[in-house]
């Protein structure tokens, strides 16, 4: 029986650690699992991974890129399997996608710009020009909107809305431009957690928000297209029996987002006198109403 460590920042991203079990018995590995979850603290998490170490696993399966790179700074060679690090280059943590060195590998959470942009233009078919709202503090914002602004050349005419520190937001009634046809918000940590304040702000005007964070959309958001966790884990089960197999982990490319879920909000949708397609209603994982 393979003993197997799991590195978990936070429950929020226990869908994944579901996956990844489910898709390990799919192949069937017999395995005991040493679950360590920091709570959203991400100074335990070296420890956390220490505490794996001693305890002699075969392979640590972490979630977010901070329990990633824990893992990855261990001594030794415990192989590491990751998900859902959004940029897994720009962390550090492998040398390419196709292949990553080393004694890592894993799945990247990041659904690709040219999705999203597709899906920008199936819920609002007449939207032209697209507010970014990002904090400039943070890597994966900054990343996302230079894959946001590629994608969207001769499509979708974009305004940049830079945001310092959370105190700004308190501004965006001044920084959203009058001709907006929506806002997106690139993944980032800041942002998603004033969420309540953006759409305290875009409400008042009308405008809609595509959101990159799933529980943003039950909150508000009018969409999101998003990686689906469960799915994630499946996939790095599908790694880490090639490890176990005796594939080296390097040798394994990172994954990437195949199948992103719609997620969509009616009752948004209602509030700003908009129509969601019914293609779109069909295709969505879930709809709040």
């Amino acid at each position: 029986m393979y003993q197997i460590g799991i590195l978990q920042l936070t429950q929020n991203l226990d869908d994944a650690v579901q996956g990844f079990k489910q898709g390990l018995s799919k192949y069937g590995l017999q395995a005991e699992f040493h679950y360590l979850n920091a709570d959203g603290n991400t100074v335990a998490l070296p420890d956390l991974a220490k505490a794996l170490m001693k305890r002699q696993v075969d392979l640590i399966f972490a979630c977010s890129t901070p329990a990633a790179k824990a893992a990855a700074n261990l001594p030794g060679n415990i192989p590491v399997v990751f998900t859902p690090v959004f940029d897994p280059v720009g962390a550090g943590l492998v040398n390419n996608m196709a292949l990553p060195g080393g004694k890592i590998t894993g799945v990247s959470g990041m659904v690709k710009s040219t999705d999203k942009i597709a899906f920008i233009h199936r819920l609002l078919p007449n939207a032209k020009t697209i507010g970014v709202l990002y904090h400039t503090g943070d890597s994966n914002a900054q990343l996302e909107l230079t894959h946001f602004q590629q994608a969207a050349q001769d499509e979708l005419e974009l305004r940049e809305l830079p945001v310092h520190q959370p105190e700004d937001l308190s501004k965006l009634s001044e920084l959203l431009p009058a001709e907006l046809d929506a806002l997106f918000l690139p993944i980032g940590r800041i942002i998603e957690e004033n969420f309540a304040t953006v759409v305290y702000y875009t409400d008042a005007v009308k405008l809609p928000i595509i959101a990159s964070h799933a529980p943003n959309v039950s909150f508000g958001a009018l969409g999101a297209l998003v990686a689906n966790h469960h799915c994630l884990g499946v996939n790095c089960a599908a790694k880490a029996a090639q490890i176990l197999s005796g594939t080296a982990p390097g040798s394994i490319p990172v994954g990437v987002v195949e199948e992103p879920e719609i997620l969509l909000n009616d009752f948004t949708a209602q509030n700003l006198g908009i129509k969601l397609p019914i293609s779109l209603k069909l295709a969505a994982k879930e709809i709040y109403e």
